[in-house]
């Protein structure tokens, strides 16, 4: 092991010496790099007011290049243009990009140069926005072509009312300050440049960062030994201190107190491994802390599970007891007056017969049931509908609430002339009670989900932040996994609270009813699904069948959204991407209901899998690409939709899951039976 050490401690000095010699001997090579900027992207890269290149970024590349002996020749444009000609013509050699997945495939990453924070700008006037979540529904503008756009292409579930995209993040705060869009998603350092160059007081930010992403320079995917270059420049720069003073020039002006002395950077280091310390603890409590949680909410969701099934018993039996010692006739006159009631009727309020007979029912009834009951008796006597169902509140002679279900019919003599109405009567009381119970046990429920999802997001930002900075800060590559294992599992983390926060929406968020393209959504799914892996969607196989008179239907587009992800997702998720089918088949079998399938050629599932995979947490074979709440999510928003899912698969020979929904109606007034 001491050999070891010797041989790569060598490897690194001798370079380095050799390299050193060059540099004092002025031996290297002169070379032009064509480096190209964004022309308004402050305090990093910009013109400045005397038109010439400034900023962090054109200080650094120019240092480089006085160390490598380059000739650097700056390019500024519009910030589109520099990514194509970088990426697409090859026009320059060397520009500065948010690092990212999806960007790998195109060009190469030199070391982080410095960590940007993106937070959320409003209008002071307005409600700050704290998170994605808040999102919805809102005007957001961010500058076109950069890492906020493609982060919002992964987050498929939000639904903004309008993504606007700008050539500069100065154009996208002009637009909150005039009111054009809600807030702004742009990098904090660059905002509140503007902010104190412009003197703008009316902007503020979100409490955390929404996100963190680290700032390097980047070449061709071909130049890999200009990046080799980059790289090795980059550390001459900071080790010759120059980097710090244009670190402290740019980015934190107001801290100078940073290099005042070399005990404070010792004292900084320290405290730096005492929270890495402290952070592991916090992570570990916080992971025991979600255990804990987690026990109590698979509990509520068993208690609630049993208690809809004691209600079903109950009402089965109740509608069994029903059909031979509840149900009640009453008889009423043109004038709504009763002309006839059994004891039981009269029983179940508390009065008695002679109080009854000969009352007009609206004296019996609560205001909206009096309104309800004249509508209905109105459209009778239009002879449109033989009878119609409704449900009315009675006032009892304790004032305590009674609901019954009434079908009401016309009423006639032997003359075959109307003489008034006949209303059958159902006392639906207990079941409305239960009714009642349950939603208090279900908000109680979702009030806990969404507590425990909103209140460790602060944490949880704050730890990768953490993580962020440990990896910018060592250099070893076993603390840099370490810290590469604390980030995957706090983003499992993250997952499995915005999985809760889902759950809470499907089950009590409102109804949307609204007309939309099917093939329109399915296309807008599939590509979420694809991006969420940096996969190609144009190699992927899916075919859409449409065997309905037209490809439009009705129902709320945001929960089908969340049920096609679902489904889509776990189809690809658990076979390979680009060989597995999938073919989605639409039709509507009569007016009221619709039926979609999604079948694909994939591994199948075991018959005794079948029941469990839309429970809670099942995660099937493969455990560690999802917390296994997706099915149990479509299973949620079928339910949630008052429709059917019914699941038919074979080992080896793939699986068909079919959706059953009812098509819901823009407005519903009456029942109309």
């Amino acid at each position: 092991m001491k050999s070891l050490s010797i041989i790569v401690l060598f490897s690194f000095i001798t370079p380095l010496a050799v390299f050193g010699q060059a540099k004092s001997n002025n031996t290297l090579p002169e070379k032009s790099i064509n480096y190209g900027i964004d022309k308004t992207y402050e305090p990093y890269e910009f013109i400045n007011i005397e038109g010439e290149t400034d900023g962090f970024n054109v200080e650094i590349i120019n240092a480089i290049g006085k160390e490598l002996n380059w000739n650097i020749e700056i390019y500024p444009d519009d910030w589109k243009i520099i990514r194509r000609k970088l990426e697409g013509t090859n026009e320059l050699d060397v520009a500065a990009y948010f690092k990212s997945a999806a960007r790998e495939d195109s060009i190469l990453f030199s070391r982080p140069i410095s960590l940007v924070y993106y937070s959320i700008f409003t209008r002071s006037d307005k409600e700050p926005v704290e998170d994605l979540f808040s999102l919805s529904g809102k005007k957001v503008a961010i500058q076109e072509v950069t890492i906020v756009e493609e982060y919002f292409d992964q987050l498929g579930f939000l639904d903004l009312k309008e993504l606007q995209t700008y050539s500069s993040e100065s154009e996208a705060i002009d637009a909150v300050v005039r009111g054009e869009a809600d807030c702004a998603i742009t990098s904090f350092m660059t905002t509140n440049y503007k902010m104190e160059a412009e003197n703008i007081n009316n902007i503020q930010s979100s409490s955390d960062p929404v996100f963190i992403t680290e700032y390097c320079f980047v070449v061709n995917k071909k130049d890999s030994a200009m990046l080799d270059s980059l790289n090795w420049g980059l550390r001459l720069v900071k080790a010759s201190g120059e980097y710090d003073q244009l670190f402290q020039k740019w980015l934190t002006p107001k801290k100078g107190w940073w290099s005042q002395n070399q005990d404070l950077v010792i004292m900084v280091m320290v405290v730096f491994f005492l929270l890495s310390i402290m952070a592991v603890i916090y992570i570990y409590s916080l992971r025991k802390l979600v255990q804990k949680k987690s026990q109590v909410i698979k509990r509520e969701i068993q208690t609630r599970a049993e208690t809809q099934w004691e209600l079903i018993e109950s009402e089965n039996l109740r509608k069994k007891m029903e059909d031979f010692t509840s149900v009640m006739l009453l008889e009423t006159d043109l004038e709504h007056n009763i002309t006839q009631a059994p004891k039981l009727f009269y029983s179940i309020l508390g009065f008695d017969e002679e109080y009854i007979l000969g009352v007009n029912i609206h004296q019996l009834l609560k205001a909206k049931s009096v309104t309800k009951d004249k509508e209905i008796k109105s459209v009778l006597m239009n002879k449109e509908f033989p009878f119609l169902d409704a449900e009315y509140e009675f006032k009892s002679s304790s004032n305590s609430p009674v609901w019954m279900e009434s079908s009401t019919s016309l009423l006639y003599d032997e003359k075959k002339r109307i003489k008034g109405f006949k209303q059958f009567l159902r006392d639906i009381t207990p079941l409305k009670e239960a009714n009642l119970n349950l939603k208090d046990l279900n908000a109680e429920l979702a009030n806990f989900m969404y507590k425990t999802s909103h209140d460790v997001r602060g944490p949880i930002a704050n730890v990768l932040g953490l993580v962020n900075v440990g990896v910018m800060t060592t250099e070893d590559k076993e603390i840099k996994n370490y810290f590469e294992l604390i980030e995957k599992s706090i983003h499992k983390l993250e997952h499995i609270f915005n999985d809760f926060k889902e759950v809470s929406f499907i089950l009590h968020g409102d109804l949307n009813i609204t007309t939309f393209d099917l093939s329109e959504l399915i296309e807008e799914v599939s590509k979420s699904v694809f991006l969420k892996r940096n996969k190609d969607l144009n190699k992927a196989k899916i075919e859409l069948d449409v065997l309905a008179d037209s490809h439009f239907m009705t129902s709320d587009r945001a929960l089908l959204k969340r049920l096609f992800y679902q489904l889509i997702e776990n189809v690809f998720e658990h076979n390979n991407y680009y060989d597995t089918k999938l073919k989605i088949t639409f039709e509507r079998d009569d007016s009221s209901h619709y039926k979609i399938y999604f079948k694909d050629n994939g591994v199948g599932i075991p018959e005794n899998l079948q029941k469990k995979v839309f429970e809670v947490f099942f995660k099937g074979r493969r455990s560690d690409i999802n917390v296994g709440m997706g099915l149990y999510m479509a299973k949620k928003v079928v339910s949630r939709l008052g429709g059917e899912l019914n699941l038919q698969s074979e080992v080896d020979n793939g699986t068909t899951i079919e959706v059953i929904l009812p098509v819901k109606q823009m407005a519903e007034n009456l029942n109309y039976n």
